[in-house]
């Protein structure tokens, strides 16, 4: 079991896997996807502050490229040697191509609606990764079925369920369509670099491996970035220190998903995930006076559900 276990995870769990016994819950896994979902949140709130004056696609190249300094630190501490000709770190760079349209699509869709709309229909993705699984041989109990059910429509009514005076009747007229679109991409490209992230860190490193994928992600963003840069006023300091903040968040849940690829259930990570939508709402009710619904709180509840069920012991 690769030295993640003396990083993240209880004593117990580590004695455990000293001993030769893997942990047989995916309470693990499923608790480094709702610490993803923490930072990813804080991330968003940030991302939906500066997208429209520093641009979507400029904002999400710099969060990549300052990114490289910040996972750089871990890899560079740990010290592993790397195999440029290890599958894995092909893996990682495919990932990273997958991640630049995730991370695009998501800046695009706050530049364009609030967080209410955004948070819990992107939030919907992790269903995605446990059908993916099914293809493995993953086979959920008819309870398990029942809570991804759960948080899914949860995700689908927070979207729907907005205020007469907010919700989707804030989008400019016509900026619909683009919303959905970019919001329905970043869902299918945060569900991919989920399979590929979790399968190049058992092999790679948590860290390695995001570290390897934010290079082929900014290289993909550049060009879009440089239209940004030319049509916006420059990036202030409040932008430059947002990034920086959002970089290093970011940072943390990728590797932090990544890294649930060492414990059973991994899969099951990615509706810890799920909970980021209704976090992120909250925080723009409280940060950014968003409106929210009763019919949205109660989205965000079945979500919040949903992962409980998935997370309790089994």
């Amino acid at each position: 079991m690769p030295d993640l276990l003396w990083e993240v995870a209880p004593i117990r769990v580590m004695l455990q896997a000293k001993n030769g016994k893997a942990p047989t819950l995916p309470m693990f896994a499923i608790s480094l996807g709702v610490f993803a979902a923490l930072c990813w949140s804080v991330h968003d709130l940030l991302a939906k502050i500066h997208a429209t004056r520093t641009g979507p696609y400029r904002m999400a190249f710099w969060v990549m490229a300052v990114g490289i300094a910040a996972v750089a630190v871990p890899v560079l501490w740990r010290g592993q040697g790397i195999d440029f000709f290890e599958p894995a770190l092909w893996t990682a760079l495919v990932m990273g191509l997958f991640y630049a349209g995730a991370v695009a699509g998501l800046f695009k869709a706050f530049s364009l609606a609030p967080v209410s709309i955004v948070g819990p229909f992107t939030a919907g993705y992790p269903a995605l990764v446990v059908f993916w699984h099914l293809f493995e041989g993953l086979v959920p109990s008819l309870l398990e079925w029942l809570a991804l059910l759960l948080a899914a429509c949860g995700a689908v009514v927070v979207a729907r369920m907005g205020p007469k005076d907010g919700g989707l009747k804030t989008i400019a007229p016509g900026k619909l369509p683009v919303v959905i679109f970019a919001s329905v991409a970043a869902a299918i490209c945060f569900a991919t670099t989920i399979v590929l992230g979790q399968s190049a860190a058992a092999t790679l490193g948590q860290y390695e491996t995001t570290l390897f994928s934010r290079f082929p992600a900014a290289l993909a963003l550049l060009p879009f970035a440089l239209r940004d840069k030319g049509s916006l006023p420059a990036m202030t300091g409040g932008a430059w220190s947002g990034i920086s903040a959002m970089a290093v968040l970011d940072v943390a849940a990728v590797s932090a998903v990544n890294a649930a690829g060492f414990f059973p259930g991994s899969e099951y990570s990615a509706m810890g995930i799920s909970l980021y939508g209704g976090i992120a709402v909250v925080l723009a009710t409280i940060f950014l006076k968003d409106k929210v619904s009763f019919g949205q709180w109660l989205g965000i509840a079945m979500i919040i559900a949903g992962v409980a069920i998935l997370g309790w012991p089994k």
